[in-house]
């Protein structure tokens, strides 16, 4: 597969993994605009765009006429909702991995049809997955792609990022709806996070749709609370 990924990427994945080695350590100051520029041959623009994405991310900080410094992580880890799961771990300086528990082809019942906008019966995509930032289970997920816009999934794609496999294939999302519940985890979830039974999940229900409105991915996940917590970033 190609990688499409924005030069910014190179940045942030760099200091990403100097703090995940320990060369970068909390309060530290990272090497300036100009080092990173060289070091990692791409140009200071793009330097600054990936610093800047991590400071958003409140990983690094700036202090003007000083530096940029790595801020303290702390003991729980806050994820967006929904997506993305593959790129939140990696920005939190974690290696996320996907156990793939199902994947095969089923017949759209009628709630599903009337979410994915399409005739019951139609074809779906299934696939079940445990997501897990550096060998955690974080996500039990359930999740349906439209099987006529998704042509192609299999093991390899299901066990990384279906949706930068996707992107590379042209297909993303203009907007999502999202639902945001509690509930506690019976025993085969417990088992599958590795959380006690009746233990507080945070339930998502998400439908991605393209810039026409046609949804193609129903997906819904169960977020364990032991370790992380989901968060939200509300523009005015």
């Amino acid at each position: 597969m190609t990688n499409n990924a924005p030069k910014y990427e190179i940045v942030k994945n760099y200091i990403l993994s100097q703090i995940k080695a320990g060369i970068y350590q909390p309060h530290q100051i990272i090497e300036s605009e100009l080092e990173l520029s060289n070091n990692l041959s791409v140009s200071r623009i793009t330097v600054r765009r990936g610093i800047e994405e991590l400071v958003n991310e409140k990983i690094l900080s700036k202090k003007k006429g000083i530096g940029t410094f790595v801020n303290p992580i702390p003991k729980f880890f806050g994820f967006k909702a929904g997506i993305g799961f593959t790129s939140e771990v990696k920005n939190r300086g974690m290696e996320p991995s996907t156990k793939l528990l199902k994947l095969e082809k089923v017949k759209a019942n009628a709630v599903q049809a009337e979410d994915m906008k399409i005739a019951a019966g139609e074809e779906l995509w299934l696939v079940e997955r445990i997501r897990y930032a550096d060998k955690v289970a974080v996500i039990y997920e359930i999740e349906y792609f439209d099987a006529s816009i998704v042509k192609d999934l299999n093991v390899e794609i299901c066990e990384n990022s279906i949706y930068e496999y996707l992107n590379e294939q042209g297909v993303s999302y203009e907007f999502i709806d999202q639902r945001i519940s509690a509930t506690l985890a019976n025993s085969k979830i417990a088992e599958f996070l590795d959380v006690e039974e009746g233990a507080p999940l945070i339930d998502t229900k998400i439908i991605a749709c393209m810039k026409n409105g046609k949804p193609f991915n129903l997906g819904f996940a169960l977020y364990q609370t032991k370790n992380y917590y989901l968060m939200h970033t509300i523009y005015k």
